[in-house]
This record gives structure tokens, C-alpha cells and sequence, in this order.
């Protein structure tokens, strides 16, 4: 049996293969760099660390300060200082105060105006709405009726029994009021939304809804 020759045995065999492994040396110098020892160090040290800062907080854009109604101003004090039993300065400052929120202080200067001039309107229909502002709406009512009775055409102080007899479910008083306040201001918003509340609970609807579309067209809605 005949051995089996030896590989690239032949001299062209041997050459061409000697070419392709001098060739592939070459390719590999022109596309490799030899690694200093710097580089081979880096390459065993860790990978950076991301560091992130926090965002910067938003910085909050000022605020309005909210609309506060007028201070009681110092001069009314002092007129009041030197006059205390004046009626008509007691009753402008307890206005004032009303509209700050400071209602007991109010009904102590309205008390004493009335003291004075128990049939003075402006003070009972001003008592009649802290009163009111104050939950205490039966006594609300006695002020309120005695300000229609002296003076029957205003208009604000109907609207205001109209709701203070509402509260006390006084329902066919608190219609014919704010019927007399829309009588005598046809085109109140207040006085028609509340004569409409009050058309509801008396279980008539369509005329309700009559007065609830009044009260927007009256306000411009």
C-alpha cells in the first residue's frame, strides 16, 4: 500500500500557501496598534462613574396677594373717639368691619346706633345682614321686617328677608319677598336665582325654570 504523501508536499503548494499567511501578517500590522503599558493599565481599571446633579428646584412664581376689603381708616376712629353715640359714624364703620368679616365687632356699633335711633334704616337692614352672615337667621328676619316696614322700596332689603325666610323655611313669605324685591329691580340676578330656589321647593318647576333663566339673562350668562 502506497503512503499517503505528505501535505503541500509540492513547491507551488508550499509558496502559495507561504503568500496567503504573509499576506494576513500584513493586514493585521496596518490595522493594529501595539498597547503601551498606560493602555494596559486603563484597561484594568474600573469604569468611570456617572455623576448626575439633581435638578434645580423650580423657583415658585410670586403670588398675588388676595383683594382685602378697606381698613377701618384711623380719621373714623377718631371722629368716633370723640362722638360715640354718632349714628351715622357707627353705622359706617360697622359696614366696614362687615366687609372685613369681623361681624361681632359690627353688631356691637349697629346695637349702639340703634340704641340711639332704634328706627334708623340703614342700621336695622345693616344688622339684618350680619345677622344673617352669623347663621342667625330668625333674628335676621325681625331687623329685616323692620327695615321693609319703614322703608318699603328698597329693593336689597326684600332680597335679603326673601333668603333669611328661606333659611327658616318660611317658603310663601320668602316667595312674596323676593317677588317684591324682583318687582321693584326686574332685572336682579340674586333676587330672581332665589325666588326661582324657592319656586323649586314649592314643587313649581316650570315657573323655577322661568326664573333661573331670568337670573342668567339678567347677569348676562
Amino acid at each position: 500500500m502506497r503512503k499517503r504523501e505528505p501535505r503541500w508536499q509540492s513547491a507551488a503548494e508550499r509558496a502559495r500557501v507561504a503568500a496567503e499567511l504573509l499576506e494576513e501578517a500584513e493586514s493585521l500590522t496596518e490595522t493594529s496598534t501595539i498597547a503601551t503599558p498606560a493602555d494596559v493599565r486603563r484597561a484594568g481599571l474600573p469604569p468611570p462613574i456617572r455623576v448626575e446633579l439633581p435638578p434645580e428646584p423650580a423657583v415658585p412664581l410670586p403670588m398675588a396677594p388676595a383683594a382685602q376689603p378697606p381698613p377701618v381708616p384711623p380719621s373714623l376712629d377718631g371722629a368716633l373717639a370723640d362722638d360715640p353715640e354718632n349714628v351715622a359714624l357707627l353705622v359706617e364703620r360697622a359696614q366696614r368691619l362687615t366687609a372685613a368679616g369681623h361681624h361681632s365687632a359690627a353688631q356691637r356699633d349697629l346695637e349702639r346706633a340703634l340704641a340711639r335711633d332704634p328706627a334708623h334704616a340703614d342700621a336695622l337692614a345693616a344688622l339684618g345682614l350680619v345677622l344673617s352672615r352669623k347663621g342667625l337667621w330668625g333674628e335676621a328676619v325681625l331687623q329685616l321686617r323692620r327695615v321693609v316696614e319703614t322703608e318699603p322700596g328698597r329693593a336689597i332689603a326684600w332680597y335679603h328677608l326673601g333668603e333669611a325666610l328661606n333659611k327658616v323655611d318660611d317658603l310663601p313669605g320668602a316667595r312674596a319677598a323676593y317677588e317684591r324685591a324682583v318687582e321693584l329691580e326686574p332685572r336682579n340676578p340674586k333676587a330672581l336665582y332665589g325666588l326661582g330656589i324657592v319656586l323649586d321647593r314649592l314643587n313649581r318647576p316650570d315657573e323655577a325654570t322661568r326664573m333661573y333663566r331670568r337670573s342668567r339673562e339678567a347677569a348676562g350668562r
